[in-house]
């Protein structure tokens, strides 16, 4: 009798693609369409800028340390390209909006803003950006062969003017993220969260009986694949649909479960019937939930390109779990002992949310390295200097090497040696050329000259 085979093709076809294990499997037996690991491209954005002094690494190129806000991520420094004089002049002197909201709308566009009617600190004209984000850009070109051609999360963003939006499908088109973890979990797995349906009645009753979970499934096809594949291989298809059965268990308030009983490696907060997203003390598991699933579709090929964006431009979000009593965006203009202080705290905690992240993605073995060796992870936010609200020597940093695109494990300085500043557009062209395009310029032209020196 024939053995039966999982193709990629297969796991990818409706509700399938709820356990699409296979970038997860080195056995034959998982037989994919594509002879190398697929690229991924991440954006985790947080808001209101850094400390230079606090943020910069000290050191030469491949003798580098870590800064204090960048701590958290000394796991990972061999994965990381910390980089400094990266330029935003493409906003700088527009007189639109303010720099918080120049900042966020030319992020990933290379544009500035058109002109509206958004107020946006101490302005009130500012619209929305002129351009494509880089991540539309990217599966526009691309056209990768997933469920999702782009998945934007956020973590109670909120705001749903300029400020609020990092992705555009053109311009004057905003893309609003998806903030709710429960639709996230069901757009992504097909099964609705027990107890967290929208409503009842009897034909919503019938519906979500016939949603299986995504554990049923696959059910007969992984219990027979199973014993058919390595040690190695049957670890890794374990713990991954052991992570989604956590992320749903989470999701319903409950603690995992396999073979009918708990597991107690794998138990998620008790969260009740449903977690309050309004609430600013919700953020950590908010976070932890699209993080968790952003790393699981990354997994299981349900998209190739996701944002992860916290909170808004010039956000003023509270910050209980941290002992802080003062808004974000006023902290970070306490400029005193105390507030630099407080203001350290949160981006620390930022930076340990983003070590959180590549520790899922490297956790998934995939060929000769990780699911993080096969993504770039480009971390941004809209100002610099936030005393400043300074718009050049942005601190944006990569992680991953998108397969060996990259050289990581240096800080990349164009300052340094009396070198000159860099713009961010051609970062941008950068990331599109290592995902596979063969782009020479990003956003506006002018300030563009092409893929920048050193990373490659």
């Amino acid at each position: 009798m024939r053995q039966r085979m999982i193709s990629r093709r297969r796991m990818l076809q409706g509700a399938l693609a709820a356990t699409a294990t296979i970038p997860l499997l080195n056995s034959e037996l998982a037989r994919g369409d594509e002879t190398t690991a697929p690229k991924r491209f991440v954006v985790f954005y947080t808001p209101n800028g850094t400390l230079e002094s606090q943020w910069m690494p000290q050191g030469t190129e491949t003798n580098f340390t870590l800064s204090p806000l960048l701590q958290p991520l000394s796991p990972f420094k061999a994965k990381l390209i910390p980089l400094r004089g990266i330029n935003m002049n493409v906003v700088v002197n527009s007189n639109i909006g303010s720099e918080h909201a120049r900042g966020i709308g030319g992020l990933l566009t290379g544009r500035a803003l058109l002109r509206g009617n958004f107020r946006s600190f101490n302005s009130n004209n500012a619209g929305w950006s002129s351009g494509i984000s880089l991540d539309q850009h990217i599966a526009n070109k691309l056209k990768p062969p997933t469920l999702f051609r782009t998945l934007e999360l956020g973590v109670q963003v909120r705001d749903a003017e300029v400020r609020g939006r990092i992705c555009y499908a053109g311009p004057d088109q905003p893309i609003p993220p998806r903030e709710d973890p429960y639709d996230t979990f069901e757009q992504l797995f097909g099964a609705t969260v027990p107890g967290q349906g929208q409503g009842s009645s009897d034909a919503l009753d019938r519906l979500r009986a016939q949603r299986r979970t995504v554990f049923d499934i696959l059910r007969e096809d992984i219990a027979d694949v199973r014993p058919r594949i390595g040690r190695e291989d049957r670890v890794k298809l374990d713990a991954h649909l052991q992570s989604i059965q956590d992320i749903e268990a989470r999701l319903a308030g409950g603690s995992s479960s396999s073979g009918g009983g708990p597991t107690a490696s794998c138990q998620g907060p008790a969260l009740g019937d449903r977690i309050d997203l309004s609430d600013d003390a919700n953020m950590p598991a908010i976070g932890k939930l699209q993080m968790d699933m952003a790393a699981a579709a990354l997994a299981c090929d349900l998209t190739r390109i996701c944002t992860i964006q916290w909170s808004y431009a010039e956000s003023e979000h509270l910050y209980p779990f941290l002992d802080l009593q003062g808004n974000h965006h006023a902290i970070s203009h306490q400029w005193d002992t105390q507030g630099k202080a407080q203001y350290s705290k949160i981006h620390t905690w930022f930076a340990e949310q983003l070590a959180y992240l590549l520790g899922k993605l490297d956790s998934y073995a995939e060929g000769d390295g990780t699911l993080l060796d096969n993504t770039v992870v480009l971390w941004v936010t809209e100002i610099s200097e936030s005393t400043q609200h300074a718009l050049t020597n942005m601190p944006f940093l990569l992680a991953g090497s998108a397969g060996g695109a990259f050289r990581t494990g240096r800080f990349v300085d164009y300052l340094a040696n009396g070198g000159s500043a860099r713009q961010h557009n051609d970062l941008l062209v950068s990331i599109a050329n290592a995902m596979g395009t063969d782009d020479t310029t990003f956003g506006d032209p002018q300030f563009c000259t092409g893929p920048l020196p050193g990373l490659t």
